[in-house]
């Protein structure tokens, strides 16, 4: 018999020392595994008798804590909570590496799962770990009610897919979201995305019949809700516009003088100086930013590195009041020549009559 390498799903444990917290949370792991025999098959289901203990040398040695407890197989997976049946002595701080020994009916498993802790903080498997939790016979699934700190200096959490089905896929029916993601400050990314396939990095599909939005993202700060280094593609766009949004509205002045201000350029892009722009090769179109700001600095940013942007949606609205300024020059040119024209017409009748 084997087990394959067993999942940390949960790994709450609070170490050894005089905090508050520790009367307050329990020194426990969530431990969740899948039990298969030699060839790999799930073994049936059924009560089975656990022994765990935890070691601080990978072979040998002796134990520091022991459990022992029945617990039940379902489709080859199990799950149990350590100590709280033994408790941790006092003398298993965590700060330091410990192996997992597994026990099944009498047999031990092999080789023992190392856990890494970081202390005085909630503890959690190192996050390469997490590539065990899909480590499930195929199609089943596993529910994560898991929350913890990471402080090391890999990724926190890494999926790599290399089979046919979803790398991960979310299936909320609760009432709160499915996926939050929240950015400290300081932090650089609050999610990044690197795709090297031919299809989509992210694919959002809404089977809602309702008016809910797919993809919804607020930004409260001062820096983008989004921002793409590359072309965007899209079938349609609406941005919000609605009279009871706004306040002190008045007409733009101007508009005409301001588009004659504005100067189209043909250039191209520095993509050996700005590589992870994603900048296109060859000539482009387009408006100076500095140039825009001088004549309409409302239409232009300038991001925490300095450099602008022109919001190019807005200078339709600016177009607009251009032209029916230049309709109204041209109905007025029309009215004059149309009165010089009269008064051609009537000179000449006058010289004709003489």
């Amino acid at each position: 018999m084997k087990a394959r390498t067993a999942i940390l799903i949960g790994f709450a444990l609070l170490l050894a020392h005089p905090f508050s917290l520790q009367a307050q949370i329990p020194r426990t792991i969530s431990y969740q595994g899948v039990l298969s025999d030699a060839t790999g098959n799930v073994k049936p289901d059924g009560p089975y008798s656990f022994t765990f203990r935890l070691y601080d040398v990978s072979s040998g040695g002796t134990a520091l804590w022991t459990e022992t407890e029945t617990n039940t197989v379902k489709d080859g997976l199990f799950s149990t909570t350590l100590g709280d049946q033994t408790p941790f002595p006092a003398s298993l701080t965590f700060d330091k590496p410990y192996w997992l020994g597994i026990e099944v009916e009498g047999e031990i498993l092999s080789p023992r799962t190392q856990l890494t802790a970081s202390p005085y903080s909630f503890s959690a498997m190192r996050a390469d770990t997490a590539e065990y939790a899909w480590q499930t016979p195929t199609g089943e699934g596993l529910t994560l009610p898991y929350s913890g700190t990471y402080s090391g200096g890999s990724n926190a959490f890494e999926i790599t897919n290399t089979g046919s089905g979803q790398a991960l896929k979310i299936h909320n029916q609760g009432t709160n979201y499915a996926l939050g993601i929240f950015n400290d400050a300081s932090a650089m990314y609050g999610i990044k995305i690197s795709n090297d396939s031919n299809y989509p990095a992210i694919k959002i599909t809404s089977y809602n019949s309702g008016n809910n939005d797919a993809l919804e993202v607020n930004q409260n700060g001062t820096g983008y809700a989004g921002y793409f280094a590359g072309n965007v593609y899209t079938t349609g766009t609406y941005q919000g516009s609605d009279v009871r949004w706004k306040r002190n509205i008045v007409p733009l002045e101007g508009a005409l003088d301001k588009v004659l201000s504005l100067k189209c350029v043909a250039f191209e892009w520095k993509l050996e100086e700005y590589p992870d722009n994603g900048f296109r090769e060859g000539k482009q179109i387009g408006l100076i930013a500095q140039e825009v700001e001088d004549v309409l600095p409302e239409l232009v940013r300038t991001d925490k590195d300095g450099y602008k942007a022109v919001d190019y949606q807005k200078i339709t609205a600016v177009l607009v009041e251009a032209v029916k300024e230049q309709q109204k020059q041209i109905e007025e040119l029309e009215a004059a020549v149309a009165a010089l024209q009269g008064q051609s017409d009537v000179a000449l009748q006058e010289l004709v009559q003489e």
